[in-house]
C-alpha cells in the first residue's frame, strides 16, 4: 500500500510544483486565443469564453471560460479545464481558480494522468501559501475506468485527504482505503511517508507478513534510516510464533569511485527441523557483501562476502536464499556453495585481465569444509593482436592458479599460450580456418590424504603444441516456399605428446560432449588434462526454412575419429574411445508447435548416453510443454533421468489454471508439485497455488504449502504462503 500512498503524495507534489514553475512563467508573454472576449469596464474584470487557449511560454491551458478580475488578483477557468505542461501528462479539473502570481490556488474535480500511466483525482485541490498542497476525497489507480460508471475498477486507493508538509518534507494521509470492485479490503485512520519530491527521508516501511509451517506467523518491520545522501540502513527486526526473534541489517553506501552493500541478520536459538527443535542454543546468522570500485578508466577492483554461523542450513530454515541472490560478485560458485573473494579487473578494446583470491563454503552439515580449497591468487589474461598484412589474429594468454587446502591437496600452476588462426574464403565458397596454438605449463602439485599423509607429488615444466584446419562449405538453395541450407563440416587436428609424466586431473574431471565442443581445438575444460595425437572431427548440418516465414527445421550430426594417440578423457564424456559418440541436435518451429533435442548416442550399441528433449504446443487456450532429461547412459557418474511438465489453461479472458510437476523417474517420486489458478488484468496480477517441494536438504525434509502472490501494477505486492 505504501507505494499507492506514494503515488497520491506524487500527484499532490506535482500539482504544488507545476503550480510553482507557472508562477516563474507568470512574468513572460502571455497568449490568449478564445471564441469570445469580453471587458466589463464597471467591474474591470475580461472574460474570455469559446475554446479558450492560454500559453504562457511551453505551458499551456484549455478551458471553456477564462475569467480575470485584476481588482481581486484572482484567474478563474471553467468547464473542460486542460492544463498541458512540457514532458507531463494532462491535468484536468472542472473548475481552477489561482491568484494573479499563482501561489494560491484550488480546482474542484481535478484528475491527473501520472508517468506511471496511473490515474489519480480528487474532488478538491487546494494549494496554500507556503506551497504546501492537500486533496480532499481523493483516489489513485491504474486499472482502466469505465466511462459510465457500470463496473467498478478492480481496486482503488482512496483517502479522505492528502496534505503535503512542506515545513517537514512529509506527506500525510487520513482515512486511507484500498478498495477491491468497490469494496473496502485495508484500512488505515493516518498514514505518513516522506515527500518523494524531496528524494530520501527516514521512516517506517511497509511490514511483512508471512505463515509457514517451520517459523510460523511471521511480522518483520523495516525502519529506513537515511544517514546521509549516499548511505542508508535499513533495520527489519523479525517476530516469529515458532523461534526466537531474529535481528536483519541492510547498509548501503555510494563513493565518488564505487559503492558497497551489506546485509546481515542474526538470532540466538537452538537448530530445528520438522520435529522440533534440538541442540544448544547460540549465535546463528550470515553476511552477505559486495563491493565495487573503479581504479581508472580501464580498471575497477570488488570483494564478496557469503558467510554463515551456527550451522551451514540457517538460510534455509530462515527463508533466505542459498545462492545469496543480489550479492554475487565477480566470481559464482556451484549450487548451495556460498563463495568470498576478492578481485581485480581489467578490460580494453583488445584485452581483458583478473586476478582474484577466493574459498568457498559448503552448505551441508556432513561435509568438512577443510576439504574445500583456498585460491589465493587466480589471474587470468588475454590479449588480442590483429598481424599486419592480413596474416590473421593472435591471442596470448596466461593464467595461473594457486590451491591451498587444510585437509587434501595442494595445487599450484601457471600456464601462457598463444592462439593464431586465419580464416578464409576459397574458390567455390568453401571456408578454410588454419589454426595453430602453443602452450606451456608449470606444475608444482603435493597430493595428501585427508589425514595429512603425502602420497604423491608432481612438478615441472611441458610444453603443448597443436595445430589444424577447418573446413566447411555450405551450399544454399533458395525457393519459392523453401530456403535449405546444408553445411558438411571436417576439423582436422595434430597436437604433441603430453610428456612422459602427466600432471594429476584438478580441473577438468567434467566434459560432456557437445556441437560445441565437438569442432574445439582444445576439448579439455582445465589445463590439467591434454588431448595428444591427431583427430578428425566431422559434421553435417540441415536446415529447412520457410521462404519469409518463421517456421524452420535444423538438424546436425556429428562424430569425432582419433588418428592416433592415448585415451585420456573418462567413458562418461563421450570421447573416451578411438570413436566418440554421435552427437546429434534438432529443432523444429511450425506454428502452434517447437520441438528440440539433442542427444549423445553411444557409438557402438547407437542408445542414448544423455537425450534432452523439449516440447512446447500452443492449442486454443492451452500451452502445454514438456522437458525430459536422462543422463544415466553408459559410463555416466551419475544417473538422472527427469521428467518435467507444465500446462496452463485460459479459463476466461482473465483467469486461467496452471500445473507443473517435476517426475524422477528413477527414484518413481515427484520432486515438485505446484497448481494453481492466475488472475491478470490490466492493473492486476494475482497467483495463488499450491506447493509441494520433496527435496531433502540435510535434518530438514519434503514441504508443502499453499502461496499466493499479488501484486498491484505502479503499487508492488505482497507474497506470503
Amino acid at each position: 500500500m505504501r507505494r499507492a500512498l506514494l503515488a497520491l503524495g506524487c500527484a499532490a507534489a506535482a500539482l504544488s510544483a507545476g503550480l510553482a514553475e507557472a508562477r516563474q512563467e507568470a512574468s513572460g508573454h502571455t497568449y490568449l486565443e478564445a471564441a469570445e472576449l469580453v471587458e466589463d469596464r464597471a467591474r474591470g474584470i475580461y472574460t474570455a469564453r469559446g475554446q479558450v487557449r492560454m500559453r504562457t511560454d511551453d505551458r499551456i491551458v484549455l478551458a471553456d471560460e477564462i475569467t480575470y478580475d485584476p481588482a481581486l488578483g484572482r484567474i478563474i477557468a471553467r468547464g473542460s479545464v486542460e492544463i498541458h505542461e512540457p514532458g507531463q501528462p494532462a491535468q484536468t479539473a472542472d473548475y481552477v481558480e489561482l491568484d494573479d502570481a499563482m501561489r494560491e490556488g484550488f480546482a474542484h474535480g481535478f484528475a491527473a494522468m501520472l508517468e506511471n500511466k496511473g490515474r489519480t483525482a480528487a474532488a478538491l485541490a487546494l494549494r496554500r501559501a507556503d506551497g504546501g498542497v492537500e486533496l480532499t476525497d481523493a483516489y489513485y489507480t491504474a486499472c482502466d475506468l469505465c466511462e459510465d460508471g457500470s463496473r467498478e475498477p478492480t481496486w482503488r486507493l482512496r483517502a479522505d485527504q492528502v496534505i503535503q508538509d512542506v515545513d517537514n518534507d512529509m506527506i500525510r494521509y487520513r482515512n486511507v482505503r484500498l478498495d477491491v470492485r468497490g469494496v473496502p479490503v485495508l484500512y488505515s485512520p493516518f498514514f505518513a511517508h516522506a515527500d518523494p519530491s524531496v528524494g530520501r527521508k527516514s521512516g517506517f516501511l511497509a511490514p511483512d507478513i508471512d505463515i509457514s509451517n517451520r517459523l510460523g506467523f511471521t511480522l518483520q518491520q523495516p525502519y529506513f534510516w537515511a544517514i546521509s545522501p549516499s548511505q542508508d540502513l535499513t533495520i527489519a527486526p523479525r517476530l516469529m510464533t515458532e523461534v526466537n526473534p531474529l535481528m536483519e541489517l541492510t547498509w548501503r553506501k555510494r563513493f565518488w569511485s564505487g559503492q558497497v552493500r551489506v546485509q546481515t541478520a542474526a538470532t540466538w536459538e537452538r537448530e530445528f527441523d520438522r520435529d522440533g527443535k534440538f541442540g544448544d542454543a547460540g549465535l546463528r546468522g550470515h553476511m552477505f557483501a559486495t563491493g565495487e570500485f573503479d581504479i581508472s578508466r580501464h580498471w575497477r577492483w570488488g570483494f564478496g562476502v557469503q558467510a554463515v554461523t551456527g550451522g551451514d542450513l540457517f538460510l534455509r530454515r530462515y527463508g533466505y536464499s542459498e545462492e545469496a541472490e543480489g550479492f554475487q560478485s565477480l566470481f559464482t560458485a556451484p549450487r548451495r556453495t556460498l563463495i568470498s573473494q576478492v578481485w581485480t579487473a581489467g578490460r580494453g578494446q583488445t584485452w581483458y585481465a583478473d586476478a582474484a583470491a577466493y574459498q568457498f563454503n559448503q552448505l551441508s552439515d556432513t561435509f568438512d569444509d577443510k576439504r574445500l580449497p583456498v585460491a589465493a591468487p587466480q589471474v587470468r589474461g588475454h590479449y588480442q593482436l590483429a598481424l599486419p598484412a592480413n596474416a590473421g589474429v593472435a591471442d596470448f594468454s596466461f593464467n595461473a592458479l594457486s590451491l591451498t587446502r587444510d585437509l587434501g591437496d595442494d595445487y599450484h600452476r601457471a600456464s601462457a599460450g598463444v592462439e593464431w588462426s586465419r580464416p578464409v574464403i576459397l574458390p567455390g565458397g568453401v571456408r578454410a580456418e588454419p589454426f595453430a596454438l602453443a602452450r606451456a605449463d608449470i606444475y608444482d602439485i603435493t597430493q595428501r590424504t585427508t589425514a595429512g599423509v603425502e602420497t604423491g607429488r608432481f612438478d615441472g615444466v611441458r610444453t603443448l603444441g597443436a595445430a589444424g584446419l577447418d573446413l566447411s562449405w555450405p551450399f544454399l538453395r533458395p525457393g519459392e516456399r523453401m530456403d535449405v541450407i546444408l553445411a558438411p563440416r571436417l576439423s582436422a587436428l595434430a597436437s604433441t605428446g603430453a610428456g612422459s609424466t602427466v600432471p594429476p586431473n584438478f580441473d577438468s574431471q567434467t566434459l560432456d560432449l557437445d556441437r560445441s565442443f565437438l569442432f574445439a581445438p582444445v576439448r579439455s575444460p582445465g589445463f590439467d588434462l591434454w588431448e595428444d595425437g591427431a583427430r578428425a572431427d566431422v559434421g553435417l548440418s540441415a536446415e529447412f526454412n520457410e521462404a519469409g516465414g518463421s517456421r524452420g527445421l535444423e538438424l546436425f550430426a556429428g562424430r569425432s575419429f582419433r588418428l592416433s594417440g592415448d585415451e585420456r578423457f573418462p567413458a562418461a564424456s563421450g570421447v573416451s574411445g578411438d570413436q566418440s559418440d554421435w552427437v546429434a541436435e534438432g529443432r523444429l518451429d511450425y506454428d502452434w508447435l517447437r520441438l528440440a533435442a539433442r542427444a549423445r548416442l553411444d557409438d557402438d550399441t547407437g542408445s542414448a548416453n544423455r537425450l534432452d528433449a523439449s516440447a512446447a504446443v500452443r492449442l486454443w487456450r492451452a500451452n502445454l510443454s514438456a522437458r525430459y532429461t536422462d543422463v544415466s547412459g553408459q559410463g555416466a557418474s551419475r544417473d538422472l533421468r527427469e521428467l518435467s511438465t507444465s500446462a496452463q489453461m485460459a479459463l476466461t479472458s482473465r483467469w486461467s489454471g496452471f500445473y507443473r510437476h517435476l517426475q524422477d523417474l528413477d527414484a518413481g517420486e515427484a520432486r515438485r508439485i505446484q497448481a494453481g489458478f492466475i488472475y491478470r488484468d490490466e492493473c492486476t496480477l494475482m497467483r495463488i497455488f499450491y506447493q509441494r517441494e520433496n527435496e531433502r536438504v540435510g535434518s530438514l525434509g519434503p514441504s508443502e504449502s499453499i502461496r499466493f502472490e499479488i501484486v498491484l501494477f505502479t503499487l508492488g505486492g505482497i507474497d506470503g504462503r
